[in-house]
């Protein structure tokens, strides 16, 4: 049985990292296409309400894929209703959160210094059903350890996605920027709708009866319980990402620096530089979510040895990854940035922030660790406060003219912050058990 399922542990483990590479390989090809024919006003316009959008997706999602996942493994109710109250749930979330987006849409925008967007923040909210119900069926998926359908997904979504840039986006961008960034959000619609059908395809033929699905205010409570907790922990960093542009703006407008700088720089960072910087942590996550299961199961039968053990190998696989990747766009930044991005801009951001990236490295693997040590709270006090710390970082250095500096200062002393409480969570619990 041992054998079976570390078997098992290992397809799941070949099939995220195969399947992941490949559409990370398609999404950094994306990348490449949209950035090129998009052009930078509409890579920075569309930069100014990515911290919006996702912040809404992640209420959106409110962590079903961890909920939903956990329930489907434990069996404990019947398929139909649980993805039935799944959905009820998904429901009710998504109907108060499109009243609250169409509701502050102006005020968002304004916040953001740029009105014009209002309609295309009001169209992020077409998409939310959709991506509701994506993310349970990834869910419910993943608890039944079939990784593959899920997967193949995350693919068929890049590749779509590649061709809508090629085919309709040229064709928006002819009625205007903000046209055009509206096109790009409903993209998700589309992208969405096709995994939803393979999912749904998969769900319908091995684990659904035709008997109807039963509505369970317990089963709604379980989902809950666990999703709540979760979700707060995602929200603390998308609201930080939401805030980033807009005390960013408001800091450095005050210095007489010009809206048109700070929009231009603004986008190059988090556009450019931080994605490719953050590469390297697709490894480390996939190892991570796939070990998850394992590392809990140890730390839950007091297996403190092995916890120990499985958690430094993540941690060096982790970081052996980082130095490799790491190294080679340190020593080549602008070819990288020119092949990939078809730009030579912030390469001095990238010798500033690249080598803190190291750490950063660590933190799926740390944070896999806190959570089978059941100290869900603890993620959400370290995010707290390295949040307003990062923060306190940007609003001092930006008053005092560091200009956009300040930021990349911010995100440093935000890094190492965060990185080194979830250290010394996992070290002073580890070593109270043993």
């Amino acid at each position: 049985m041992i054998k079976l399922k570390n078997n098992l542990l290992f397809k799941n483990i070949i099939i995220l990292l195969i399947t992941g590479g490949i559409a990370k390989v398609l999404g950094m090809l994306g990348k490449i296409i949209y950035t090129r024919v998009a052009g930078i006003n509409i890579v920075s316009l569309y930069t100014l309400i990515t911290p919006t959008f996702m912040l809404i997706i992640t209420i959106t999602q409110f962590s079903f894929p961890i909920s939903i996942s956990k329930l489907s493994a434990e069996e404990k109710y019947k398929n139909k209703d649980l993805l039935h109250n799944a959905y009820l749930t998904g429901f009710i979330i998504d109907v108060i959160l499109i009243l609250i987006i169409i509701l502050s849409a102006k005020t968002i925008a304004i916040l953001l210094h740029a009105q014009k967007l209002y309609k295309a923040i009001v169209c992020i909210s077409f998409i939310i059903p959709f991506i509701t119900i994506s993310s349970i069926q990834r869910g419910f998926l993943h608890g039944k350890e079939n990784m593959l359908p899920a997967s193949i997904t995350n693919i068929t979504e890049e590749i779509i996605k590649i061709l809508l840039i090629v085919i309709i986006l040229p064709i928006s961008m002819l009625k205007g920027d903000i046209f055009a960034i509206i096109t790009i959000i409903l993209f998700n619609i589309i992208t969405e709708f096709f995994s939803i059908i393979i999912m749904n395809k998969v769900i319908n033929k091995k684990y659904l009866t035709k008997e109807k699905g039963i509505t369970s205010k317990k089963i709604v409570n379980s989902i809950i319980a666990i999703s709540l907790p979760t979700t707060l922990v995602r929200l603390i960093s998308s609201i930080g990402f939401f805030l980033e542009p807009i005390i960013l703006t408001y800091v450095l407008l005050k210095t007489n620096y010009s809206s048109t700088y700070i929009m231009m720089e603004y986008g190059i960072i988090s556009s450019y530089i931080i994605p490719l910087l953050s590469m390297p942590t697709f490894f480390s996550i996939s190892i991570a979510s796939a070990l998850l299961p394992n590392i809990t199961k140890a730390y839950a039968s007091q297996k403190y040895k092995e916890f120990n053990k499985k958690l430094l190998k993540l941690m060096i696989i982790s970081i052996l990854i980082g130095i490799i990747c790491l190294s080679f766009i340190l020593c080549f930044p602008k070819k990288i940035l020119e092949i990939i991005y078809n730009i030579n801009l912030g390469i001095n951001y990238i010798y500033i922030i690249g080598p803190f990236f190291l750490i950063l490295y660590m933190q799926p693997t740390l944070s896999v660790a806190i959570q089978a040590m059941n100290l869900t709270n603890k993620l959400f006090k370290i995010s707290i406060i390295s949040l307003l710390i990062k923060y306190s970082i940007l609003i001092i250095l930006g008053l005092n003219n560091f200009g956009m500096n300040s930021l990349i200062f911010a995100l440093i002393g935000g890094i190492i912050i965060n990185t080194s409480l979830m250290f010394f969570t996992v070290l002073i619990n580890v070593n109270k058990k043993t």
